[in-house]
């Protein structure tokens, strides 16, 4: 009997993920003749037509950021522009470069980067990744590789929050770092008593979402961070949802929590151009309080005999070319379009929607 319902539910599964099984031609090798382009076109048109009612009317959170038309045909001229471009090779494409340290920098000044102490030290600066689980997976990285470098620790453990998104427990897989994961309250978020219990010698970072993915609450930043900053532990703060709604929100006069860098304690944010920055999939943002942080990321050899060494500042090589260096060239005429109207409609609608949700009709 269970096996019956396990089938069942495997055969359910299957059809799912694969609706065209029984309409359209598998091709599980290398056809004996080529296709013609004009072919390949009317395919993949026929496809798109099937699916795009699944999420143009926009009830796919999580999926899809804008249906806008002109918005994708625009993005879509962007890539166009620029689709044999190769940031491996800065020396051939400097724009690639421009592109990508603007987009830094303006993301960095959206998230507080000019109320950091210089005297300090303190300098943001970042990357660009091909997502938010990247993003997360190279600043957890970036911290295991600092604490091992500046304190000695050799086991490492982060303190989590039971609602932080499932790309931190991949982190926790990937580099082998002991999670203590802390639970939340009522309101759902952190416990801030609970995770000054959890640290110990070997804490190398705590993390808290803005907001959180399962139910778009805003943990204690402010309190989580400040008790980071007193530990001389690093924190990270994930805007990968939140980092274009919050900003524009607060200035468009909501009560908004801080989560940024004007936190003395935020010492990392991820933040989603592909998600309401409204960006091609897939890219992101990792951005670091200062230059001394974020060197632990880059990953180099000299030892490689392919070139003179090898250095990349991502996980990605060939994916970094696939996906990275795509993204980047849409984000920037994105942010081009929308900030110097000093208001962002979309944002103002999101929040309305939190603030005002539709009632459920049954």
């Amino acid at each position: 009997m269970t096996e019956k319902k396990d089938g069942g539910f495997i055969d359910d599964m299957e059809s799912s993920v694969r609706p065209y099984k029984e309409t359209h031609q598998i091709h599980s090798s290398l056809p004996e003749k080529g296709f013609a382009r004009k072919e390949i076109i009317q395919l993949m048109e026929d496809l798109k037509s099937r699916e795009e009612s699944r999420w143009e009317d926009g009830f796919v959170s999580g999926a899809v950021y804008s249906g806008d038309r002109d918005h994708i045909e625009f993005l879509n001229r962007v890539y166009e522009i620029s689709s044999q471009t190769n940031p491996l090779h800065s020396d051939i494409w400097p724009s690639i470069t421009k592109y990508e340290a603007e987009v830094v920098s303006m993301i960095g000044k959206m998230l507080g980067a000019d109320k950091v102490d210089e005297d300090m030290g303190d300098e943001v600066c970042g990357v660009v990744s091909s997502g938010g689980t990247e993003s997360i997976l190279l600043a957890i990285k970036t911290y295991r590789d600092w604490a091992r470098d500046m304190k000695g620790i050799i086991k490492p453990e982060m303190i989590i929050p039971s609602t932080v998104h499932a790309a931190f427990d991949k982190a926790s897989q990937y580099f082998n770092i002991k999670q203590k994961r802390i639970p939340v309250g009522p309101d759902f978020k952190a416990d801030v008593a609970a995770t000054e219990k959890a640290i110990t010698p070997n804490t190398i970072v705590i993390v808290g979402s803005a907001p959180s993915f399962p139910h778009g609450v805003i943990d204690p930043i402010e309190e989580l961070s400040e008790l980071a900053l007193s530990e001389d532990i690093g924190f990270h703060s994930d805007a990968c949802l939140g980092g274009f709604i919050l900003p524009w929100a607060e200035k468009l006069g909501y009560g908004v929590p801080s989560f940024d860098f004007r936190l003395p304690g935020v010492t990392s944010i991820s933040a989603d151009t592909h998600k309401y920055g409204y960006a091609a999939k897939g890219s992101s943002v990792i951005l670091y309080r200062s230059l001394e942080l974020r060197r632990y990321q880059f990953y180099t050899t000299a030892d490689w005999p392919g070139r003179d060494g090898h250095q990349r500042p991502n996980i990605g090589w060939r994916r970094f070319l696939i996906y990275i260096h795509r993204p980047v060239r849409c984000r920037l005429p994105r942010f081009l379009l929308h900030v110097p109207q000093g208001s962002f409609p979309p944002g103002r609608r999101c929040v309305s929607l939190y603030n005002h949700p539709p009632r459920l009709v049954n």
